[in-house]
C-alpha cells in the first residue's frame, strides 16, 4: 500500500509542486504562462484526487483502464512536461502485444518513477521512454540526458523510489537495471519475459 500511495498520489503532488515553483519563477513576468502552470496544477490535482478514490476501490491505475500501457506512459510524460522545455518521446518499438494486467501496473509505475526523478533531479532537455515488444521478452527503457549520479551512492541504493521499483520488478519477475554517471544521463531498463 506504501508504493501504490508513493506512485500515485506522491508522484502527483511532485508534479504539482514542480509546476508551481515554476509558475512562482514567471508570474511576475510572464503572467500567461504561469496560468499554464497553474491549470496543469489543477489538472493534476484533479488527476491525483480522482486516483485517490479509485485508488481505495482498486489498486489499478485509472489511466491503464482507459487504455493501453503506451497512452498511459505518454498522459504521464505529457502532464510532467507541459509548460517546461523538455522533448519528451514515448514510441512503441516492434508490434505491441498484450501483457498481464499485473505486469502492465507495475511496469506502469516503474515508468512513472523514472519520469518523476528525470523531472525532479536531472535536468534533462531530452527524455525517451521506449516500450519494446520483442517476441520472447518486454523492455520499457526511459532515457534522459541530464546530470546523471553516481549510483554507488547511499542517497541512490537506500532512496524509496529504487526500492519502489525494484520491489515492483521482483514481483512480476523483471530485471531491472538502472545506468548512470555524472554528466552522462540516466538510463532505466526494465526487462520481463513474455
Amino acid at each position: 500500500m506504501a508504493r501504490e500511495i508513493h506512485d500515485t498520489l506522491a508522484q502527483t503532488f511532485a508534479g504539482i509542486i514542480i509546476h508551481l515553483g515554476a509558475a512562482e519563477r514567471v508570474i511576475a513576468a510572464n503572467p500567461e504562462q504561469a496560468q499554464g502552470h497553474m491549470k496543469t496544477v489543477c489538472e493534476l490535482a484533479r488527476s491525483g484526487l480522482a486516483e485517490a478514490r479509485r485508488s481505495v476501490e482498486s489498486l489499478r491505475p485509472q489511466v491503464l483502464e482507459d487504455g493501453d500501457l503506451y497512452s498511459a506512459l505518454k498522459q504521464i510524460a505529457q502532464q510532467m512536461s507541459s509548460d517546461t522545455d523538455n522533448r519528451t518521446i514515448v514510441e512503441v518499438v516492434g508490434t505491441a502485444y498484450s501483457l498481464p494486467l499485473e505486469v502492465e501496473n507495475n511496469l506502469l509505475r516503474i515508468g512513472q518513477e523514472a519520469l518523476t526523478n528525470t523531472f525532479k533531479y536531472a535536468k534533462a532537455t531530452a527524455i525517451k521512454i521506449e516500450l519494446v515488444y520483442e517476441t520472447s521478452k518486454f523492455i520499457l527503457r526511459v532515457k534522459d540526458n541530464g546530470q546523471g549520479f553516481d549510483t554507488e551512492s547511499i542517497c541512490f541504493r537506500n532512496g524509496f523510489g529504487l526500492l519502489g521499483m525494484r520491489e515492483r520488478a521482483d514481483r512480476i519477475n523483471a530485471q531491472l537495471t538502472v545506468n548512470s554517471r555524472p554528466g552522462n544521463g540516466t538510463e532505466v531498463i526494465v526487462s520481463v519475459n513474455r
